[in-house]
C-alpha cells in the first residue's frame, strides 16, 4: 500500500496495527519508511530502530536495517549508517542479499567523509617484558659473565591492547582523497602473580627488601595526528603521501615525540579481482626522547606482493630499516622478511591463515661497558603465527579470532635472547 504512494492509508494502517500490538515490527517499519519519505527522520529513526528490535525473522531484520541505514544517510550520520548496514550483513537471509549489503557497505564507507577503525585484544602470553631466558649475561668473545636483575628476566602475564584510528575526509576530487585524522593506541599488562625485584645493590652488603614489580611499568600510550592524500594515476595505481606527529608514554612517563613522512605506491597487475599486487613503501621518522639528549631517525623501505591462487591468497613483505642516532647503543640497522598465506578452504566453519617471518638486526656500535663483541650485537629473530576465525559466525560481521603465536631471538649478548609464545584473542572484520 505505502510503495504504491497512499501514504494517509498506509499510516491509518500502521497506527490500527500498533494500537493492538505496540511492538509490531511491520507497523514500525511502515511508519519509518513514510516518516523518511515526509522528511521527518527524527520520527523515522525511532521508528526503524523499534522496527529492528521487534523484528522475529531474518528478513524482517534485514529490511529494518537497510531502512534505518536509508535514515542515518539522510541525517549524514556516517557513523550510524555504517553501523545500521553491518547489521544487514549480519542478517541478509540469503547469499545474494548478504552480497549486496557487503556492497552497499563499502559504497557507504568510500562515501562517507568520517571513517574509523577500532581493534582490540588480549593476549597471555610466556614474554610480556622481552625478558632474558637466563639470568646469567653472556658476550660472545669475552669471559666476564654478568647477572641480570629480576625484571629484566622474561616474566609472563596477560597483555591487552586497543587501537583507534579516525579520520575526515577534507577535500575530494575525481581522482583524490585528503583526510585528516588522529590515533590512539594503549597497552596494560597484567603479570603473573606478584613478581619481585631487589634492587641494586654492591657485593657483601645486605640486601635491600624486595619492592613488586608494576603492572604499569610496562604500559604504553601513544598520540598521534596525521594528514595523508591519496591520489589515483590510473585503474591499476595509486599514490598514498602521509605526514604523521605524536607523543608516546611508556610505564606512565613520557618517552620520546614523534614526526615523520611516509610514501606508497599500489599497482595491480591487471583488472581482474585475482590480479597480482604490487607495494613499495619509503618512509622517515625523528623521535626525540624526552628524558634524554637521545635523538633518533628512522628511515625505512618495504617491498610488497600479494597473489591469489587457485588455492588461496599469499601475500609476502619485506622491509629495509636504518636507524640513526646520537646514542651509540640505539644505533641499528635490520632486515625483515615475512610470508603470509591462507587458504580458501576451511576446517569445518573456521577458516585459518599461516605466517611467518625472520628479522635480522644489527647494533654496530653496541657494547656493554668496555666489551665490544666483534660485529656489535647481532640479533636473529624468526616467528610464526597461525590464526582461526569462523566468519560465519559472529556479529555484524565482526568474527572472534584466535591466533597462535610464537617468537625466538637469539643474539651474541644472552641478555636479548629470549622466546615468546601467546595466544591472542580478538575480533576482526569478516569482509
Amino acid at each position: 500500500m505505502a510503495s504504491a504512494g497512499h501514504s494517509a492509508e498506509a499510516m491509518s494502517l500502521a497506527e490500527a496495527i500498533l494500537l493492538r500490538d505496540p511492538d509490531s515490527a511491520l507497523a514500525h517499519y511502515i511508519v519509518a519508511r513514510e516518516m523518511l519519505a515526509a522528511g521527518n527522520t527524527d520520527v523515522a529513526r525511532q521508528a526503524a530502530s523499534r522496527s529492528f528490535s521487534g523484528a522475529g525473522t531474518d528478513r524482517q531484520h534485514y529490511e529494518a536495517a537497510i531502512l534505518a541505514a536509508k535514515v542515518a544517510l539522510a541525517d549524514e550520520r556516517w557513523i550510524a549508517a555504517q553501523y545500521w548496514a553491518r547489521h544487514a550483513i549480519q542478517y541478509a537471509p540469503d547469499v545474494p542479499s548478504k552480497d549486496l549489503a557487503v556492497q552497499d557497505y563499502y559504497r557507504l564507507r568510500s562515501e562517507s567523509p568520517w571513517n574509523w577503525r577500532l581493534r582490540f585484544g588480549v593476549k597471555p602470553s610466556s614474554n610480556v617484558n622481552g625478558g632474558a631466558e637466563d639470568r646469567s649475561n653472556v658476550i660472545d668473545g669475552y669471559d666476564a659473565v654478568g647477572v641480570l636483575s629480576d625484571d629484566a628476566l622474561a616474566l609472563s602475564g596477560i597483555v591487552g591492547t586497543l587501537n583507534f584510528d579516525t579520520n575526515y575526509r577534507i577535500r575530494r576530487t575525481e581522482k583524490s582523497q585528503t583526510y585528516l585524522g588522529a590515533e590512539l593506541y594503549l597497552r596494560g599488562v597484567e603479570l603473573s602473580g606478584s613478581p619481585k625485584l631487589t634492587p641494586f645493590h654492591l657485593p657483601g652488603t645486605p640486601a635491600p627488601a624486595s619492592v613488586e614489580i608494576r603492572n604499569s611499568d610496562y604500559s604504553m600510550v601513544a598520540l598521534g595526528m596525521n594528514l595523508s592524500h591519496r591520489q589515483v594515476l590510473d585503474r591499476s595505481t595509486q599514490f598514498t603521501a602521509s605526514l604523521s606527529g605524536g607523543q608516546m608514554w611508556q610505564g606512565g612517563d613520557p618517552g620520546y615525540g614523534y614526526a615523520g613522512a611516509s610514501l606508497r605506491a599500489d599497482r595491480r597487475l591487471g583488472q581482474a579481482p585475482s590480479a597480482t599486487r604490487l607495494s613499495f613503501g619509503l618512509g622517515v621518522e625523528r623521535r626525540d626522547w624526552n628524558d634524554s639528549a637521545q635523538k633518533d631517525t628512522r628511515s625505512e623501505l618495504i617491498f610488497g606482493l600479494t597473489r591469489v591462487l587457485s588455492s588461496g591468497s599469499l601475500s609476502g613483505t619485506m622491509e629495509l630499516l636504518d636507524v640513526a642516532s646520537n646514542n651509540d647503543q640505539a644505533r641499528s640497522w635490520s632486515v625483515t622478511g615475512s610470508l603470509r598465506y591462507e587458504p580458501n578452504k576451511h576446517i569445518g566453519p573456521l577458516a585459518y591463515a599461516f605466517s611467518a617471518g625472520a628479522i635480522k638486526t644489527v647494533y654496530p656500535d653496541y657494547s656493554v661497558l668496555w666489551m665490544h663483541p666483534e660485529g656489535g650485537r647481532q640479533d636473529e629473530t624468526v616467528y610464526g603465527e597461525v590464526g582461526f576465525w569462523a566468519p560465519d559466525y559472529g556479529y555484524a560481521g565482526f568474527t572472534p579470532e584466535f591466533r597462535l603465536q610464537a617468537m625466538q631471538v637469539d643474539s651474541n649478548i644472552s641478555r636479548f635472547t629470549r622466546s615468546e609464545f601467546s595466544l591472542a584473542v580478538g575480533l576482526r572484520s569478516s569482509f
